[in-house]
């Protein structure tokens, strides 16, 4: 749970995005575009659906084409050339009225509990019409064109679970294709993608005629979605302890079934292969800087050492020593090896999915007195001790909805002063002046009247007896002058599966989501969704016409 652990974190085999996807090969969900309106630019209606067993689930999406000056990566745009929606079944000619009339307005539109998700975003503005005029010419992409990126267009927001009128999470039936955390966004983020790719093959089409092509088998899976987040996650990782717990000890029971795994031979021959195509991938990309995360040349090097080293491995569990190895190199070597580990992972998807979901209710049974109170916020809370509390530092943000955008913003104090509209995430400040008022109070008081004297004390107290689980706390201060929102952006995107992290500031950073996936014409081949999905042989593509460097 320390910071730099949480900044280096990787996209694994249980990432959303490919359990979604080993979902939909296991269960044999099929799809097809049912509607494809659109005129030369590429401005009109789009309609998939997905039959998921009993149920179908319809992706509607509208674009357009907004000026370039328009176009913003902050979820606060006001102008969109991408809107859409999942909805759950089918959708007749009367719901298409009333999703034309709301989608393209998204948070100002309303919508019915058979809406499960509202997205939206931007056609690249430095990729879209240069790989058209390609396809348009008779060409591929240039490879030296889209080393950066990975995506077509970009997405800004996933909004769901209640939010405008629609479905919360907790509305949808046991055995309901999408009743896991966050499995809905990820199917209307695949088709999303798919948007993206149908849309530039038609606009090269109208434009190029009867030399224009679509992407050859190269290319026609590798663009991702693109995406960029900001300071919101930073609130969402403080608030909810439990499930960022549930993700963590994902991670943690993964890592500890194959550090304990005997080294059979094809076991050690798919970690080789996972570390190849790691290296692969990263050879591939650009060398551009990430600071302060590694470049891909920096992981690529990282990649070629950690299969070194599990050529020295020479113990029964080489998995376990090849780990142990990692642990000396640094944070962001031993964060790939877990990653690359993970892969090796055997357990039942459907089991690991029970897991993602968090109780976050509580019945509270407090201790009885001050005395209490204060032993259990040591044992649970020990790590504030590591924290520079008391510096002139420590209170140097406070974190806010903006008056406008009720967007989440960090401000400095001196600057601006909360007046009572902060966001409770200073976890770590409210928990050790909570210490320190239980400290000064005599240990026989109970607890409830303290709380009545002290009644600014409260939210700390209710964190405490919440706060029941072994990761749920990120062990930082997120209102230090030198807190890196980064962090906590980059582990929660690794848990979504996205990758190809490139920070714009300290505060926000792009990503690319599945890239190198299934398209929605593989659901209808199965022999190419098992071996795409199921066996996730998508995940870690290498650029289509390019070296991949020495080391690979």
């Amino acid at each position: 749970m320390q910071p730099a652990t949480l900044g280096a974190a990787r996209l694994t085999k249980h990432s959303f995005s490919r359990s979604m996807l080993r979902k939909a090969a296991r269960n044999g969900w099929t799809g097809r575009r049912r509607t494809f309106d659109m005129d030369e630019l590429g401005q009109g209606e789009v309609v998939y659906e997905v039959n998921a067993g009993d149920h179908v689930l319809t992706f509607v999406g509208f674009t357009r084409v907004i000026d370039e000056a328009e176009h913003t990566d902050r979820v606060i745009g006001g102008a969109w050339e991408i809107t859409a929606a999942l909805v759950d079944g089918p959708v007749d000619d009367a719901l298409m009225d009333e999703l034309r009339a709301n989608v393209p307005r998204q948070e100002r539109g309303r919508f019915g509990a058979n809406v499960l998700v509202l997205t939206r975003g931007n056609r690249s503005v430095r990729f879209f019409e240069s790989i058209i005029g390609r396809l348009a010419a008779g060409l591929q992409p240039d490879p030296n064109d889209v080393a950066d990126a990975g995506y077509l267009m970009r997405s800004t927001a996933f909004y769901g679970n209640g939010k405008f009128g629609m479905r919360s999470f907790e509305g949808y039936d046991v055995d309901h294709p999408v009743a896991v955390p966050y499995r809905a966004q990820m199917l209307c983020g695949w088709l999303y993608r798919e948007l993206s790719y149908d849309v530039i093959e038609h606009c090269a089409r109208v434009k190029g005629g009867e030399v224009a092509v679509g992407f050859d088998e190269e290319w026609r899976r590798y663009f991702g979605l693109g995406n960029a987040t900001g300071l919101g996650l930073v609130p969402y990782a403080m608030k909810h302890p439990r499930v960022i717990n549930a993700w963590i000890m994902i991670r943690e029971l993964a890592l500890a079934d194959v550090r304990a795994m005997p080294g059979r031979p094809d076991r050690v021959a798919a970690l080789r292969m996972w570390i190849e195509r790691t290296q692969q991938h990263f050879a591939s990309a650009s060398a551009d800087d990430a600071a302060p995360f590694l470049s891909p040349r920096e992981i690529e090097s990282l990649a070629c050492d950690v299969g070194v080293a599990l050529d020295r491995c020479s113990s029964d569990r080489p998995f376990d020593e090849l780990y142990r190895w990692a642990e000396g190199q640094g944070t962001e070597c031993r964060e790939l090896v877990v990653s690359l580990l993970i892969e090796l992972h055997e357990a039942d998807d459907t089991e690991m999915d029970q897991l993602l979901v968090a109780d976050e209710g509580t019945t509270i049974d407090a201790p009885g007195t001050v005395a209490e109170t204060l032993t259990l916020l040591r044992d649970r809370f020990d790590w504030l001790d590591s924290l520079d509390l008391e510096g002139v530092d420590a209170d140097h943000y406070w974190w806010v909805l903006s008056d406008n955008n009720e967007e989440p913003r960090r401000v400095r104090r001196s600057a601006l002063a909360p007046e009572g509209r902060d966001l409770a995430v200073d976890v770590a400040l409210r928990m050790h002046r909570f210490g320190q008022a239980l400290a000064a109070c005599a240990g026989g008081e109970s607890i409830e009247t303290f709380l009545v004297e002290n009644c600014e004390h409260r939210f700390a107290f209710q964190r405490l007896i919440t706060s029941d689980r072994r990761y749920g706390e990120p062990r930082d201060n997120v209102c230090d002058r030198e807190h890196l929102p980064l962090q906590l952006q980059r582990f929660q995107l690794a848990m979504y599966g996205m990758d190809n992290f490139k920070p714009k500031s300290t505060d926000w950073l792009r990503v690319t989501l599945f890239q190198g996936a299934p398209r929605l014409a593989d659901l209808a081949d199965s022999a190419a969704m098992k071996d795409h999905a199921m066996n996730d042989g998508w995940v870690l593509p290498a650029r289509p016409g390019q070296q991949t460097g020495t080391n690979a």
